[in-house]
């Protein structure tokens, strides 16, 4: 009797825990759901009527979720359980994609449901995330990423081109054809193809003396902002393999550099695609220098502060964690802030000046380790029973939600795909 009374017990225990464990989502209320407060009442309004005309338009669901917290899950397991839960898309379409972002983990998620992923790629969600996304995450700007990112995502499924109804003109009766309309077919078609022929000459030529023109003109300023890269590239404070990119590139545009108007047998036209593929990619190299240069200014400017700072941040932590209930993770959590603080302090001792660059990003990430302390610490000692919960409708600016929480359209097909990625 005791051995089946504990068998009893524990599977009463599971399905508390089961039922604990389905619960952990929160409930939609609208398109837009901004758990974690990133948006401005303005902008989560704003969104939320776009993704509504989205859907109306293409039938396809998008939803934005922000979230104060995991629920001690990775990042895909959670948004593709969150997805599957609401039921984003349409029931027999799968066509749902849910953008959720982690601000506390730092993490992001484009889930794509199967009814979409061959428009809405793992590739082009890839594409979105490095280069609208996490570009204003890291600039601080979550608000403007999120928003830019959606746009992304509804541009990405818009290129899918929508089914067009076919015409059901009455057949006319066709009489019957002669040899006569073959030879006259024959003429017609030879006149068209000399015709297109002599036109496709034609065009050639003068987009060939457009490019010609435009290469001329053009690569004397891109010379000109080679030059000023390779100036502020002599900073110590850029990095080594941002100077090996522009190296290489200088090396390709020197077949462009050597080009005058006696030049023969150019290619004129793959040579204006070649420069402009060589002006986007040096505008990128300068854009990283740019930031390599401030970030070390930064680091120096900072540095020693945030090293005498940050003693005073782990006394503080180690004291709330004293207090109330314990948690392994806020422990592990500051346990690792003091092992890289100690590192640091080390690492002080005669360095130079150029050693604040390596040596903020360490501190910078104890901070991060001391927050992230303090914030499990919190969270294991707070009710969350209600974390999700709508507030009080008397301010509106401090809701979730921005739209109707009739719910979607019971879709799934949630099977991983999709593009994850941290800041």
């Amino acid at each position: 009797m005791k051995t089946i009374r504990t068998v009893i017990l524990a599977i009463v225990a599971l399905s508390f825990v089961t039922i604990a464990y389905a619960q952990q989502y929160p409930k939609p209320t609208g398109y837009v759901n901004d758990f974690a407060q990133l948006f401005t009442q303005e902008q989560g309004k704003s969104l939320n009527d776009e993704l509504v005309a989205f859907e109306k338009e293409t039938t396809i669901e998008i939803t934005v979720v922000t979230v104060p917290w995991l629920n001690n899950q990775n990042i895909e397991d959670y948004t593709r359980g969150l997805a599957k839960e609401w039921g984003v898309g349409k029931r027999d379409q799968n066509n749902g994609v849910v953008f959720l972002i982690a601000p506390k983990e730092r993490k992001m998620r484009i889930e794509i449901a199967s009814g979409v992923c061959a428009t809405l790629t793992d590739n082009r969600a890839d594409q979105i995330r490095d280069s609208v996304v996490l570009p204003r995450f890291k600039a601080g700007n979550m608000a403007q990423g999120m928003i830019d990112g959606t746009h992304a995502i509804m541009q990405a499924l818009n290129s899918d081109p929508a089914n067009t109804e076919k015409s059901t003109a009455p057949a006319q009766q066709l009489r019957e054809w002669t040899s006569d309309d073959t030879k006259i077919l024959g003429y017609v078609l030879g006149s068209i193809a000399g015709v297109v022929l002599l036109l496709a000459i034609i065009v050639t030529l003068v987009l060939r003396s457009k490019a010609r023109k435009y290469v001329l003109e053009n690569k004397d300023e891109i010379a000109s902002q080679f030059a000023e890269a390779e100036r502020m590239a002599r900073s110590a404070d850029v990095k080594e393999e941002t100077r090996k990119k522009l190296v290489k590139l200088k090396r390709d545009f020197f077949s462009i550099d050597n080009l005058d108007v006696t030049s023969e047998g150019v290619k004129w036209i793959e040579m204006r695609e070649k420069l402009d593929s060589m002006n986007y990619s040096l505008s990128d190299i300068v854009s990283d220098i740019k930031q390599e240069i401030a970030f070390a200014e930064k680091a120096r400017k900072e540095g020693p502060e945030l090293m005498a700072k940050i003693p005073g941040m782990i006394e503080a932590a180690e004291k709330k964690l004293t207090e109330g209930k314990q948690s392994q993770e806020a422990i592990e959590y500051l346990q690792e802030a003091r092992t890289q603080y100690v590192q640091a302090q080390a690492q002080q001792s005669g360095m130079t000046v150029m050693d604040w660059v390596i040596l903020y990003v360490v501190l910078t990430s104890v901070m991060s380790n001391v927050e992230h302390a303090e914030s499990a610490h919190t969270y294991a000692n707070t009710d969350h029973s209600d974390d999700y919960s709508s507030r009080s409708s008397d301010d509106s600016s401090s809701s979730y939600g921005f739209g109707d929480s009739g719910g979607f359209g019971g879709g799934g097909g949630f099977d991983g795909g999709g593009s994850s990625g941290s800041w």
